[in-house]
Order: structure tokens, then C-alpha cells, then sequence
């Protein structure tokens, strides 16, 4: 006996699951190579010192204190730092997040709330040249970046994206300073988008399965 099917259910469907939104931020970066000095410093200062009232003075305020005051000059010594050589570098770093239905997090991100950055650690390194006409400074660090979003619900969740190692170099002037780093970080462009679903390819053909049985 033969048989085949005369149907099969979702015949020629085809079953596409659309891309998951993505969060991309934007952060950017500010690191300063300064070259300073520890230096002392006379400045200038003004002191208020008493000074003693005349004697009519005293006698016309018997029944209460007098006390006078003047301002003295003088001269103060600081230890200061002065700024021997400067380098500004920018640059930008990209954060990409993809959101999962099976990650801990609340619905579909549909808005981002807040965005900053934390946990900066800097290393530095200041490497001489042979030719003693500029020294190399390096700066390396790596930062946390926070991200707070809500969904259509107005659920709320924070991820965090990690920047990885990062660096920067510069060429600064030779000199008996010692060097500094800076590194500031702050989220300057933050989207959430979907990617285009890939195109549909053709339908493929309905061949029924022929099935023979013998009984």
C-alpha cells in the first residue's frame, strides 16, 4: 500500500527571527602628557597684625575693649610645579552591546537613560630617545563605561561595557621634569538600532515524500 501526505502543515513558510537592537556608544577619550617641575616660589602676602590704640582712644572706649588691626606686608615661600612641556591627544572608542531575551535584563531597550564612565586606572611611561632630541611619553589605561536604558515598559537595567587595554603615545621635549598623565572619559553619542533583517532567499520547491509500506 502507498500512501503520501496530501498536506503539510506551513508548507513553503519560511521562518526568519529579526535582529536583536544594539546599543552603540560612543565614548570619548582626553589624555595629557604634561611635563612639570617642583619649584619654589616667593609670592607677595598681606597679614593682619594688632596694633596698639593711642591713649585717647582708650580713654574714650573705657567700658568696652579696643582692638586695632593694620595690614603688614611680607613675603611667603611655596613649593609650586611648573609645567615644563604639554601634550593634548583625543580620540574616540565605539561600544557595541547586543541585546539577548535570555540575558538578565529587562524587555527590548527602547530608550537610554544615562551614560558615564568609571574605575579609570592609568599607567605611565616615559621612554628617553637616543638622539636626546624629544622623549617618548606613553600613557596606558583602561575604564568601565555604564550604561542605564529602559524599555517600553519603563523597566530600567545598567550593563556594563568594558574598554579593554588602551593607549596613547606622544613625543614630548627632553628636560629634568618628571611626567603626568591625565585621561578623562565621557559618553558623547549614545543610540540604540536594529539592524536591517537579511533578505528572504527564494522558496524552496514542495516535493512530497513518497513512502512505500508492505504489509
Amino acid at each position: 500500500m502507498s500512501f503520501t501526505a496530501p498536506t503539510v502543515a506551513n508548507k513553503g513558510n519560511l521562518f526568519h527571527v529579526g535582529p536583536s537592537p544594539i546599543i552603540l556608544v560612543t565614548v570619548q577619550e582626553w589624555v595629557v602628557f604634561n611635563i612639570v617641575q617642583s619649584t619654589l616660589l616667593l609670592i607677595p602676602t598681606w597679614g593682619i597684625q594688632p596694633v596698639s590704640p593711642p591713649a585717647h582712644a582708650l580713654a574714650a572706649h573705657a567700658d568696652r575693649p579696643l582692638l586695632l588691626e593694620e595690614l603688614q606686608p611680607g613675603i611667603e615661600l611655596i613649593t609650586a610645579e611648573r609645567v615644563l612641556d604639554s601634550v593634548y591627544l583625543a580620540t574616540d572608542n565605539l561600544f557595541q552591546w547586543s541585546y539577548s531575551s535570555s540575558s538578565p535584563t529587562p524587555g527590548v531597550p527602547v530608550k537610554v537613560i544615562a551614560c558615564c564612565a568609571k574605575n579609570i586606572t592609568v599607567r605611565q611611561q616615559l621612554v628617553p630617545i637616543p638622539s636626546g632630541s624629544y622623549t617618548l611619553a606613553r600613557a596606558f589605561y583602561n575604564y568601565e563605561v555604564l550604561v542605564t536604558y529602559a524599555d517600553a515598559a519603563g523597566h530600567t537595567a545598567t550593563i556594563t561595557l568594558m574598554s579593554g587595554p588602551r593607549w596613547q603615545r606622544a613625543f614630548v621635549s627632553p628636560g629634568p621634569g618628571r611626567l603626568e598623565v591625565q585621561v578623562k572619559v565621557a559618553c558623547s553619542r549614545i543610540e540604540i538600532t536594529t539592524p536591517p533583517a537579511p533578505k528572504p532567499g527564494p522558496a524552496l520547491p514542495y516535493n512530497p515524500v513518497r513512502v512505500w509500506v508492505w504489509v
